[in-house]
């Protein structure tokens, strides 16, 4: 009997740290959300764009998050969709009770008054696993110019192991927005 108890406090420790830690993907902006069950869903995007702060969206999926329990009875989920940089949209899953945390773009803050090259933002991972290696990247930066072949190593980091992944940048240059994909093993060259 107690052995039985310590294997579900266990078990539950393991999904409530798993839930936890979820923080996906990123860079992006906010297109929509949805929460409910099956066919009973409602809209919940104006909620969670009132979660972002700086750029991450950090809230636990319950009813009263939302205000609202469309499927009363059921166990709901979130679905959120992100548009990345590249002009493709994600979506995220998330069970009721998970804890949602993600890196997407401010909706304010991301202004560059110099025409100087300068590193906004840059994610590198893949299937929804990515880091923010933003600072690595800025630290490659020399004379106005950045070099990289780009993969674990120079990234600092695998953010998710035997998975093909990708490096999203945001920058500006020339007084411009611009953003880049680059994908294991090519070349980031800047601007």
């Amino acid at each position: 009997m107690k052995r039985r108890l310590l294997i579900g406090m266990f078990g539950g420790l393991v999904c409530m740290v798993l839930l936890a830690g979820t923080a996906l993907a990123q860079g992006g902006e906010l297109v929509a959300a949805e929460y409910g069950a099956g066919g009973h869903r409602v809209d919940v995007t104006q909620q969670v764009r009132a979660f972002m702060r700086d750029g991450v969206l950090r809230f636990d999926v319950t009813d009263q998050t939302f205000g609202t329990d469309p499927a009363r009875g059921h166990v709901k989920d979130l679905y959120i969709r992100i548009r990345h940089w590249d002009g493709n949209v994600e979506e995220f899953h998330f069970p009721e009770y998970a804890h949602v945390n993600l890196v997407l773009d401010p909706e304010h803050g991301y202004e560059w008054h110099d025409r100087e090259f300068h590193i906004m933002r840059a994610f590198w991972g893949g299937e929804g696993h990515f880091a923010d290696v933003t600072e690595t990247l800025r630290g490659y930066k020399h004379d106005g110019r950045l070099f990289v072949v780009v993969d674990n190593r120079s990234m600092g980091i695998d953010p998710d192991p035997m998975v093909h992944k990708v490096l999203r940048v945001l920058y500006f240059n020339e007084g411009r927005r611009q953003q880049i994909v680059v994908p294991e093993h090519g070349e980031l060259r800047l601007p």
